[in-house]
Order: C-alpha cells, then structure tokens, then sequence
C-alpha cells in the first residue's frame, strides 16, 4: 500500500485524462457520465486509503477549531488504519506530545522519520523528537538532537542564491557574521532557537541560553517565547529589572503567555507584593496550559491555594 501510495497520484492523473477522453471525446457521453466515472475513482481512492482520509479530517478540524482533542479521534484511527501519511502522522505525535503521553509520542515520531520525510519535514520531526527527549529529562539528548539539526542545515542556506559578487566579497573580507548566517538559513526559525535557548536555560548554560534567545529574536523581533526565555532566564540570574522588562514585553504580544505570567507572578512574590503576584497567578489559571509549557497547571493551583 505504501507503494501504491506514492503512485497514486500518477495513477489518478493518467484515469482522468484518459477517462475523459474515453467518455466525451471517443464516446461523446453527457458530462453527468464523466462525473459519475470520476465519483467512483474518487470513492475508490477513499477505501483504499481509508487511514489518510480519516487523518486528514482530522487536520482540517484542527484547522478550524483549534481544538486537539476534536482532531485527536481522527488521527489515532488514521494511525490505526495505518496511514503513511507524514503529515498526519507528525500531526498526531505532536497532539500526543500536548497531551504529555511522550513515550508513545517520541514512538509516532520515529514512524514518521523511518518513511523517509522530505527536506523540512525531516528537520520538524527530529526537533519534536528532541522536545520529546527534554519532556522525558534527557536534557543533553534534545540539546545535541537541536545542535546537530543546526549543524546540518546550515548547509542548506540560501547563501548559493545570492549574487557571485557578494558572495566572493564575504569570503575575502570574512564578514559571514552570525545575524548574516541566520537571516539567511530558510529552514531555521525563531522557535527552535527559542526551544535551544530554554534547554540550555535548563542546564544553567546561561549564556548559551541567552545567545540563543537572541538568535530568535534577529529572525523574529516579536517573537514572545522567546522574550520570556530571557524573562526566565534573568530571573534564574535574580536580575528581576531585566526578568521583568523581557517578561512585560512578552505579554505585550500575548497577554495568555502562561509561562510570563507565572513567573511575573514569582517576581512579585520575591518582592513581597503578593496582591500583585496573586493577580498573574489568577491570570496564569486562565491561560491554555499544556506539555509543551514550561508550567504546570499544578504549580498554578499549589500558588493560588497558598495566597487564596
């Protein structure tokens, strides 16, 4: 079936031309003829790759609602229905993963990787294996899962695209700096030097998790995880005026942050102002919590029943 899945786009394209050419032009049918020919391809297709139609219902209730739950029915039956599909698959694993159940998750991911992705979906797959690493306390796995990611698509920068003449400039005058090399790497984005930066936050590496919260930010100024990456990261360092002001610009961009607004709310309890602190905790609580945060719901609660 995998097989067959990977020429069926072939197949489908050479039936409906030769279908048509069969109905309208050799035999001269109605087009109702032709369309019920193309229902029954259409409908074929559906039971012979019943597992990838579940799973994209799936996607497009994810799309519309927003919602992982709804979308979550349709991926676990797509997968027991053996779809290989990638996308569906990776969307799967990465709802597991929300959901906390890593093990199994890390197992989806490693289905997806061993169908061969393409290009992109081969890096996304391993960096959310590399998350599934850190959830599990494998701290320097995902560390050295996300620099070998690095390593290996910095040779897939769009540097062969640039003009001959800049490019021999650079190589004469060295001046490939690092904002140059990152600005121009298409295939890394502010959130994986943001998930970098946080896990070296997480070996107290503090310069290394501060030199990769600013690599995010040269790719995306706006981008709030990686705002309260510095946030945490300078309250780690009791800098609360710096941990604050990086915290507050986060929430400027999303005010439902609920990583910045619990540690705004650790700030203002260092600070005794627990009025205040109890405000962000209480705004935390509202905030749509899962795995992938850096919080619990069950830190949340412990801080609102010790200041309610």
């Amino acid at each position: 079936m995998e097989f067959l899945g990977k020429k069926w786009k072939f197949v489908a394209i050479v039936y409906f031309i030769v279908c048509y050419i069969f109905v309208m032009v050799i035999k001269h049918m109605s087009l109702s003829t032709l369309l019920l020919f193309y229902a029954g391809f259409i409908l074929l297709t559906i039971v012979l790759f019943l597992g990838t139609s579940i799973g994209f219902i799936g996607i497009l209730v994810q799309s519309a609602f927003k919602n992982d739950d709804k979308a979550y029915k349709y991926y676990r039956l797509a997968y027991k229905l053996h779809t290989n599909n990638i996308s569906i698959i990776t969307s799967y694993g990465l709802v597991l993963l929300k959901k906390d159940n890593i093990n199994e998750a890390i197992e989806i991911f490693k289905k997806a990787l061993s169908l061969k992705p393409q290009f992109l979906a081969d890096k996304i797959i391993k960096c959310n294996i590399a998350i599934c690493h850190w959830k599990l306390g494998n701290i320097d796995e995902a560390i050295n899962m996300y620099e070998k990611v690095f390593k290996d698509f910095e040779k897939a920068t769009d540097t062969d695209d640039e003009p001959k003449e800049l490019e021999e400039s650079l190589d004469e005058e060295n001046e490939l700096t690092d904002e140059y090399v990152i600005k121009t790497n298409s295939y890394v984005y502010a959130q994986d030097y943001t998930t970098l930066g946080y896990l070296y936050l997480l070996k107290k590496d503090y310069d290394k998790a501060i030199e990769n919260s600013k690599k995010a930010l040269m790719l995306n100024a706006t981008h709030a995880p990686a705002l309260d990456n510095l946030g945490q990261i300078y309250y780690e360092l009791n800098d609360y005026g710096e941990a604050i002001k990086n915290l507050k610009s986060a929430l400027e961009i999303n005010p439902n942050m609920a990583d910045s607004n619990y540690y705004m709310g650790l700030i203002f309890e260092k600070k005794n102002d627990i009025e205040e602190a109890r405000k962000y905790y209480k705004k935390t609580a509202s905030c749509n919590i899962n795995a992938l945060n850096t919080v619990t719901r069950e830190d949340v609660e412990r801080k609102l029943e010790k200041y309610s």
